[in-house]
């Protein structure tokens, strides 16, 4: 029996139409990502990096191929059963934080886990989880009144709270000074091996890719080379 969090990636291909016929973006022949591991995908801008990221967490549908992570194969899924199942199992980050502005950084939190039927966080208080990642005090706080690192912080605990068996960051360390994005990604392992969740993270730096387990590199939409 596979891990529920294991992924794997059969003929994956994602084509766009332009005026002069479909553009192939992605054409993944074979990935398996094993369950509780880190991975990083590596590659220039416009290789396919986002766009592989964002079919392995059921944003988007391929053209043709399929994603399975567990037992689940989300490229079979009709859309409501695919969008439930990003809500709960999937936990994203991005480069820009996208906190709702108008709610504190507690509300922000909340509002996460009442997505996902929860009236409180399965693992632990906001609080807690917000002073574990260097943010206590501040859940009162909107994010205009933060700091880009923190803004950040509250990002990756957002994505975790509800406790997802799998993490998704797309270059979450893009707008961030070194010291900033070093403290993240220590965010985000950490709670990868807490949580014994599947990371996954899209960057193009590579001191940070290689604090991942394992490297995955893209050109033009397919992978060239992986250790």
């Amino acid at each position: 029996m596979s891990a529920p969090n294991r992924i794997e990636v059969h003929d994956l291909v994602v084509e766009h139409p332009t005026a002069s016929g479909a553009r192939r973006v992605l054409n993944c022949q074979e990935l398996t990502i094993a369950g509780g591991t880190t991975t990083s995908i590596t590659g220039r801008s416009g290789s396919g990096k986002s766009t592989l990221l964002g079919v392995l967490g059921g944003l988007g549908t391929p053209t043709r191929g399929s994603v399975t992570i567990g037992s689940t194969t989300l490229t079979d899924l009709p859309e409501h059963e695919r969008v439930a199942f990003r809500r709960d199992a999937v936990g994203f980050v991005y480069q820009a934080d996208n906190l709702l502005p108008f709610l504190t950084v507690a509300e922000n939190l909340e509002l996460r886990l009442a997505l996902s039927g929860l009236s409180e966080s399965p693992e632990q208080t906001i609080e807690d989880l917000l002073e574990r990642l260097g943010l206590g005090g501040l859940g009162h706080r909107l994010p205009d009144q933060l700091s880009g690192g923190q803004r950040q912080r509250v990002a990756v605990a957002r994505a975790i709270v509800h406790r997802p068996s799998v993490i998704l960051a797309d270059e979450p360390t893009g707008a961030l000074d070194e010291e900033n994005a070093a403290a993240v990604i220590q965010l985000l392992l950490d709670a990868q091996e807490r949580l014994g969740a599947t990371l996954v993270l899209v960057t193009h730096d590579i001191s940070i890719a290689r604090s991942m387990s394992r490297t995955v590199e893209l050109r033009d939409g397919s992978i060239v080379s992986e250790p």
